[in-house]
């Protein structure tokens, strides 16, 4: 396993004082270092997949969602869909993902995963989770579901506030992902992967 996600800290946190209302206590002073130091782990994890981190969300969208055009796939996930044709392209000369017609409309080209592509979604999958356990040491297993699940709750309402405004501040470069609970496949055409609903 690579050092990178193992390294623990030299001693325990110290206790925060919430009611001293320090710097540790403000959501935008910890919002942007967890994300740095996810990054940080998380293309350590990701590394193998062709596209990085947005190749990696474009395995787990048509692997668990329905089949889509890379289009609607670029607006699902918040991907600029220049971005998203060179992600596609590189995912599918490495054999991870196919593109088919859409039998509904043979004009429309749909993203398909190939054996290959469910295959690097398992390994990755697995390097991510143990990268998001180095991030989460100093948390219980429990409380580390919480986190899963209560951040997946504030994503899809910050998401859905953002989406109805009018004034979408230009220094926002980052393209918004879709405020949607994702749309399964169905169980007959699902293939088995590890989990992703927090334990």
């Amino acid at each position: 396993m690579d050092d990178r996600l193992t390294a623990d800290p030299a001693g325990d946190l110290p206790e925060i004082d919430w009611e001293a209302q320090g710097i540790e206590t403000e959501f935008g002073w910890a919002v942007p270092l967890v994300l740095q130091e996810y990054i940080r782990l998380g293309s350590v994890a990701v590394a193998d997949v062709p596209g990085g981190p947005r190749g990696y969300q474009v395995l787990v969208a048509t692997t668990t969602e329905e089949p889509s055009s890379q289009l609607l796939l670029a607006n699902r996930l918040g991907i600029d869909k220049t971005q998203m044709t060179y992600v596609v392209d590189a995912l599918e000369a490495g054999g991870f993902v196919e593109r088919r017609a859409d039998p509904t409309d043979r004009r429309v080209r749909q993203v398909h995963p190939t054996d290959a592509g469910h295959a690097l979604l398992v390994r990755t999958r697995l390097a991510l989770r143990t990268a998001e356990g180095v991030l989460m040491r100093h948390l219980g297993a429990d409380e580390q579901t919480s986190m899963r699940r209560l951040l997946a709750r504030v994503a899809l309402g910050a998401g859905a506030a953002r989406a109805g405004a009018a004034d979408v501040d230009p220094a926002f470069e980052h393209p918004l992902a879709v405020p949607e609970r994702s749309r399964r496949r169905a169980p007959s055409t699902s293939r088995s992967t590890p989990s992703t609903t927090p334990q």
